[in-house]
């Protein structure tokens, strides 16, 4: 059991798309706050809006970023694959959206994994979080936690926090335990969010 009380390895890619990718990002963003809409929570489609659980903006439309978001967060599948351990994933999709977390946004303890499901042709079995934000920051908090599975003997849970740095990458299997801290935008404005491309990594059954 004391393999479930230690923190599962994440990776972490600094400068992963430049400053080129985060300007177009952020122009997509800021060009497109109206279409954002309030993420919800549960399997797929059949999600619902639960803001004590999940309070932030999604926009799932990437435009013309899309192709070359994909190509650059597929190139890196197998060196993550071995660097954390995994077991080989054989990949179907890949699975983007684009968040928003301003002023009291934050999402509590979930994990990435879908078992709802029967019918589908993948699951989600890797985890990429990637962060940009317009300088200079205009928010605090927000920190990716990533938990242990199970507490220790002593009823205490290890977890690491990630600071969000911008034009960061950070890759971890779906299935662990994961939270975002509760931000703080002092100025409220959309443009000064903590912006973040979820990326999953679908698995063939």
């Amino acid at each position: 059991m004391n393999a479930f009380e230690d923190l599962v390895p994440h990776r972490r890619i600094t400068d992963f798309l430049g400053s080129v990718m985060v300007e177009q990002l952020l122009d997509l963003a800021i060009a497109r706050a109206d279409d954002f809409a309030p993420t919800s929570v549960g399997n797929g489609g059949g999600g619902t809006v639960s803001p004590d659980i999940r309070a932030s903006l999604l926009l799932r439309d990437l435009g013309e970023l899309r192709v070359e978001l994909e190509t650059r967060f597929a190139a890196v599948l197998d060196d993550t694959v071995r660097e954390l351990r995994l077991s080989d994933i054989a990949l179907h999709s890949l699975e983007l959206e684009l968040v928003a977390h301003n002023d009291g946004a934050f999402y509590s303890e979930h994990i990435d994994t879908f078992t709802a499901r029967p019918d589908a042709q993948s699951d989600r079995a890797l985890t990429g979080v990637y962060y940009f934000y317009r300088n200079p920051k205009g928010f605090d908090g927000g920190e990716l936690r990533l938990h242990a599975i199970a507490p220790a003997a002593d009823g205490t849970r290890s977890y690491t926090d990630i600071v969000p740095a911008c034009d960061t990458f950070i890759l971890f299997p779906s299935w662990v335990p994961h939270e975002v801290r509760r931000v703080s935008c002092a100025s409220g404005a959309f443009a000064d969010s903590r912006f973040a491309l979820n990326c999953w990594y679908r698995s063939a059954r």
